[in-house]
């Protein structure tokens, strides 16, 4: 385990979630890393905001690219070994980076590392009883102790892309994410589904809890996430075979 890790956001307003989400990264995150910031035309004050963040690289785009073509311009400029995509309305805890950097190097073939969450989607959903960010914390501080006896093989065929960890050969190997699912949705399933087939594993960090507060994008904006779902499922089973 070592070297830079690119972590990369990506916004379409939410302010207030974004600047949440970069307050606990830096609490949180003693590790080397870089911060990448892709704004896909937010109207709420957002890109002036990024601009003014110490230190990042941050990318406006003047229309919503969706999550999957904000996501590549991001790894595009990526300048670290280990690449990271975490959504804007999440909360990050103690330990998490690191523990799920030890995890993505203690197998060669591991892939893809996500962490648990109080929404997620994928098989890694914890119901977790908190009322607010500080118990949410005090519960994670105990739970993100390390143990790399609670890694495991992710048992479904992926993992939600609020939080994703690979390292940069599995990206130059498999390729950059499928840019025909619009605005978000099925593009984190068809990558996985791609890293399995290139014949890495999907992994979870059992010993990492970050908060998300799911959908935030989608609200925010009158996106609707039932068509959006249903039309990426559409194209999902049309590339895939059923």
């Amino acid at each position: 385990m070592s070297g830079l890790t690119s972590i990369i956001i990506l916004t379409l307003n939410g302010l207030g979630y974004t600047r949440q989400c970069l307050n606990s990264i830096r609490k949180f995150t003693p590790q080397p890393y870089e911060l990448i910031l892709v704004d896909n035309g937010s109207t709420d004050g957002t890109p002036d905001f990024l601009l003014r963040v110490p230190g990042a690289r941050v990318i406006l785009n003047r229309y919503n690219r969706g999550f999957a073509g904000g996501c590549n311009q991001g790894l595009a400029v990526a300048r670290g070994d280990n690449l990271l995509l975490l959504n804007n309305d999440t909360v990050v805890t103690p330990n998490w980076l690191g523990n799920m950097l030890a995890c993505l190097y203690s197998r060669p073939d591991i892939g893809l590392v996500a962490p648990y969450s109080n929404c997620a989607g994928s098989g890694n959903q914890l119901s977790i009883n908190y009322s607010n960010i500080g118990q949410m914390l005090a519960f994670a501080r105990q739970f993100n102790r390390p143990d790399p006896a609670r890694w495991r093989e992710h048992p479904a065929d992926w993992l939600s892309g609020f939080c994703l960890l690979t390292r940069r050969e599995v990206v130059e190997r498999v390729g950059l994410m499928d840019e025909r699912f619009t605005f978000g949705g099925w593009e984190d399933v068809d990558y996985c589904r791609r890293v399995k087939a290139a014949g890495y594993k999907l992994y979870l960090a059992g010993d990492v809890f970050i908060h998300h507060y799911g959908h935030r994008s989608f609200v925010a904006n009158n996106i609707s996430l039932g068509r959006v779902m249903a039309h990426n499922a559409a194209l999902f089973a049309e590339k895939w075979g059923g």
